[in-house]
């Protein structure tokens, strides 16, 4: 799995290195710890010209001794490792490596627990989550005041995966099983099925009662379907169904009672708009998650491996 660890030494950057170290998977890590070092040039050139490429330098330094630092951290997870430092906004670095690199995900700091932090979890890693084309995984260090399961190195991961049966749900499990997990690792697959406002609505029909229960149904067969599938690598998987009229509230308050370390959900835009909005469940979980959350984008890079597979296809028979 290639993976970009983005910094800016700050704390931030270190909980999200302990954080990926901490996932107890085996699949394979080729890293790549990546530095924007800002561009004053390409706002106010004349005012800047004399003091940046002194400022630049210092910067530099210090990026590559922190980046040295984590490196030294995550040796022993990674089959390789390099790193990059880089003039430019951080935003457009991250993502334009990432593309050029062919990532599989992103890993990035964000801020705190705090009611704010929550719900501006930085411009940045904000902006990366909403435009990567790959997976994104924005970590939120632990709080200080959690128990001592948080910090026992040995303790199994527990991670809550929102599910629905959707095509991007489907594959956030894929991507996630894939890993090779440590046999322990427990797993929960919530699926949230709609709950009607009757006090909005004309009142409490049969047909609405019958619909809500065919549509819960469904839902816990395709979660236990699901469990069922990924049993042999996730032993410790349950499927969870609950009714509810917000998805992203429901995976929140699950992920905080159940002391959720990590929150796997599907984004499932694919259109020019979706590349610039983030889903509305995806971007409420991002923001209210008590935890780190993965924002899984694997179904986009099966779903463009079809259409190249097609594609060739059809080439093909048009030459015969």
């Amino acid at each position: 799995m290639k993976v970009l660890l983005a910094t800016d030494c700050s704390q931030q950057a270190d909980a999200a290195a302990g954080f990926l170290r901490s996932l107890k998977f085996t699949a394979p890590i080729s890293l790549t710890i990546i530095t924007a070092l800002g561009d004053p040039y390409g706002s106010s050139p004349e005012s800047t010209q004399h003091w940046f490429p002194e400022l630049l330098r210092q910067e530099r330094a210090r990026a590559e001794t922190h980046q040295a630092d984590l490196a030294k951290q995550l040796r022993d997870r990674c089959t390789r490792i390099d790193t990059i430092c880089r003039p430019g906004h951080p935003v457009k670095i991250v993502l334009g490596e990432a593309a050029d690199l062919d990532c599989d995900l992103i890993v990035i700091g964000a801020r705190g627990h705090s009611f704010l932090g929550r719900l501006l979890i930085g411009s940045v890693s904000d902006s990366i989550a909403t435009h990567a084309k790959c997976s994104v995984l924005v970590v939120r260090p632990p709080k200080d005041d959690e128990g001592k399961r948080d910090r026992d190195p040995d303790r199994a991961n527990r991670i809550l995966i929102g599910y629905d049966s959707s095509h991007a749900s489907r594959e956030a499990v894929e991507e996630i099983a894939a890993l090779d997990w440590d046999a322990e690792t427990e797993v929960e697959l919530l699926s949230v099925a709609p709950i009607y406002d009757y006090l909005l609505g004309n009142g409490l029909s049969t047909a609405a009662i019958a619909n809500e229960e065919e549509i819960f149904k469904e839902m816990k067969q395709g979660g236990d379907e699901m469990k069922h599938r990924i049993h042999e690598v996730l032993p410790k998987t349950h499927s969870v169904i609950m009714h509810d009229q917000r998805v992203g509230d429901a995976i929140a308050d699950l992920a905080e009672k159940s002391g959720s370390d990590l929150v796997v959900v599907g984004d499932s835009g694919h259109s020019l708009l979706d590349d610039f909005l983030l889903g509305s469940t995806t971007k409420y979980v991002l923001r209210h998650a008590p935890c780190s959350v993965w924002i899984s984008r694997h179904h986009r890079t099966t779903s463009d491996e079809s259409e190249r597979g097609s594609a060739e296809t059809n080439a093909e028979d048009a030459s015969k």
